[in-house]
């Protein structure tokens, strides 16, 4: 599922437990899509920016989505129940080797992507609590469009996504059968060694 995880990193990019279903409400005044289109328009001007190199903007847009993107919830949603058995130390590695490995297998193509892509805030979210779903629409340079949901929690002034659904699928789940089965054979330590050497296969 190569291009899962391309569309994966091409909508990380563009911004940088599932909610329980509600219902569609019109919410184009909302502070969480307020703060999604900001950061669909800053990435957007970073990734177009022809002036600087590929790896420049792929630094700038990586900083800009730390302030956005809450690694370690996406770190523990991707792992599952083997997270409690995680030291501190092993969380801290883990999500950093998470993290590296995933911009480096897949930035090129979503960079890429990302600049060529015309990208639409929907007019809905769902709510739940302080958790909300806002709604994108991407359509690529070949004209294929997709719908993109990104899970947010306000955090302060801020809303911190942490987890992202391209399709209906979750990128937190696509990840989580292989961590499983290499924690089940391999321990956590070695399982963070090799995150760190980018071995998982692409999926």
């Amino acid at each position: 599922m190569d291009i899962v995880m391309n569309r994966f990193l091409q909508t990380l990019i563009v911004a940088a437990p599932m909610v329980i279903a509600a219902p569609y409400v019109v919410a184009e005044t909302h502070p969480a899509q307020k703060q999604m289109q900001q950061n669909i328009d800053a990435v957007l001007k970073i990734a177009r920016n022809t002036s600087l190199t590929e790896a420049q903007r792929v630094k700038q847009i990586e900083q800009y989505a730390n302030r956005y993107l809450d690694y370690e919830r996406i770190s523990a949603l991707a792992v599952g129940a083997p997270w409690r058995e995680f030291s501190a130390k092993q969380k801290t590695d883990f999500i950093r080797v998470f993290k590296d490995m995933v911009i480096a297998m897949y930035s090129h193509s979503a960079l890429i992507g990302a600049a060529d892509a015309n990208v639409r805030l929907l007019p809905k979210m769902t709510a739940n609590g302080n958790k909300f779903d806002v709604f994108s629409e991407i359509q690529t340079k070949k004209g294929t469009k997709y719908e993109v949901a990104y899970q947010l929690y306000q955090s302060g002034g801020a809303y911190k996504i942490y987890n992202i659904r391209v399709d209906g699928t979750s990128l937190v789940t696509v990840y989580r059968n292989q961590f499983s089965e290499l924690i089940k054979s391999k321990g956590i330590d070695d399982t963070i060694a090799t995150v760190a050497a980018k071995g998982l296969k692409k999926q």
